[in-house]
């Protein structure tokens, strides 16, 4: 199942943390009095069962509940122990079945799923029980729930009472048929939704995935060819991320996946392949991992056959800046290949790109850099034990030191 990657923050911005889990547990408790309150006839209602919400603001905040509120009949078979499942569906298309809703808060979703689900205890209820004044079953935060889609969506919610000794198992909201349910009660809200609903985010993943592939291939085709060794890397990259789903998935993402190679590949051969548009797509569809994960991707095809070609720096750099990543972390990411790359490389060329000096910047610049580079990779080197991490920065530091030697 498709899970949420947008919406987990919203929970840590939210000061009331704890006065949101109550709210879900309150609910859960006030449910259990009242069936017992009932009995004893000394409130106003004795209909069939009804659910209403009740919209409120959360002190405090901007933040919009919606209680579940029921009373009415409880429709018991017999003297039993009840119990009772709120679940959601997104039924905004009428087309085909509902579609789950995923919760951000793990104390509203259900026991094997991240699915939206309150479950609670009514306790001991007999026929012709009746819930006579309106008690709060749950509530339900639109901002942290996430539907199949974003933008205005139908929300229904379905409140099913049960036998807690026999109860019915649910997932994703529906029920599998099994287990003793003696009520179901649904109603519906609109709420507009402005981040991207589960089934936007798998859909813009694998574009971004897609993306992420065809601009490796332009910083690998950026010296003119794709190396066997770069190659490998791709293909790694690929399996690496099918990895995780059933075999049919892996089929249908391997096939989208291999044809994004196929198309960079053969435009980047015909001098065709537009960087640009890539980045551009990238930067609109793609989580910010999404984009790290692109730069991380075109670093180890830079890496893979052993040299650092200026052309593939300069591409890299210019792919992290246009997708507007913290720099410091792209400089992380450049200095690991560094160490790696540190005792192979001999040309100045290749030296030079992989301390990151621009070709057109002013010798007083470029010494300026050298510097901090050596203090930078010195420091590192001390903080270091022996071993090959140690005579890779030695290496690094005795390159950089060629570099001084030749800029003055």
């Amino acid at each position: 199942m498709d899970t949420i990657l947008g919406l987990a923050g919203i929970v840590a911005i939210i000061i009331a943390y704890n006065v949101i889990i109550n709210l879900f547990f309150s609910g859960v408790r006030a449910a259990g009095r009242a069936v017992k309150k009932a009995v004893t006839g000394k409130e106003t209602y004795f209909g069939p069962a009804q659910l209403k919400f009740v919209d409120e603001t959360l002190k405090d905040s901007e933040l919009a509940i919606k209680r579940i509120m029921f009373r009415g009949g409880v429709a018991s078979p017999r003297k039993i122990q009840g119990g009772f499942q709120i679940s959601a569906f997104d039924v905004t298309d009428d087309i085909g079945a509902p579609k789950h809703i995923v919760s951000v808060v793990d104390q509203a979703q259900e026991s094997d799923t991240i699915c939206f689900g309150i479950s609670g205890d009514l306790g001991s209820v007999e026929p012709g029980d009746t819930i006579t004044d309106w008690v709060q079953l749950g509530v339900i935060i639109p901002e942290f729930i996430q539907p199949s889609m974003s933008g205005l969506r139908k929300i229904q919610i379905w409140v099913r009472f049960f036998d807690a000794s026999n109860p019915p198992t649910i997932t994703g909201g529906f029920s599998d048929g099994t287990g003793e349910v003696f009520l179901q009660e649904g109603l519906t809200f609109e709420y507009r939704f402005k981040d991207k609903g589960y089934e936007e985010v798998s859909q813009h993943r694998e574009e971004a995935q897609a993306l992420s592939l065809k601009i490796a291939v332009a910083v690998a085709m950026a010296d003119g060819e794709l190396d066997d060794s770069e190659g490998e890397i791709l293909k790694n990259w690929i399996l690496k991320q099918i990895s995780v789903y059933s075999e049919e998935k892996q089929a249908r993402l391997k096939d989208i996946f291999n044809d994004a190679l196929k198309e960079a590949y053969e435009k980047a051969k015909a001098g065709t392949l537009a960087l640009t548009p890539l980045v551009d797509r990238l930067s609109e569809v793609g989580e910010k991992r999404h984009k790290y994960d692109a730069v991380e991707l075109c670093f180890a095809v830079m890496a893979a056959d052993g040299t650092a070609a200026p052309e593939e720096m300069q591409v890299i750099r210019s792919v992290a800046e246009s997708l507007d990543l913290d720099m410091a972390e792209i400089e992380n990411m450049r200095e690991s290949v560094t160490l790696n790359l540190s005792e192979s490389l001999s040309s100045e060329v290749e030296l030079e790109a992989l301390v990151g000096l621009e070709s057109e910047w002013s010798k007083d610049k470029k010494r300026k850099h050298l510097r901090m580079e050596f203090q930078k990779w010195s420091n590192r080197m001390n903080a270091l034990s022996a071993g090959a991490e140690r005579d890779a920065a030695q290496s690094m530091l005795n390159n950089i030191a060629r570099l001084r030697k030749k800029y003055g």
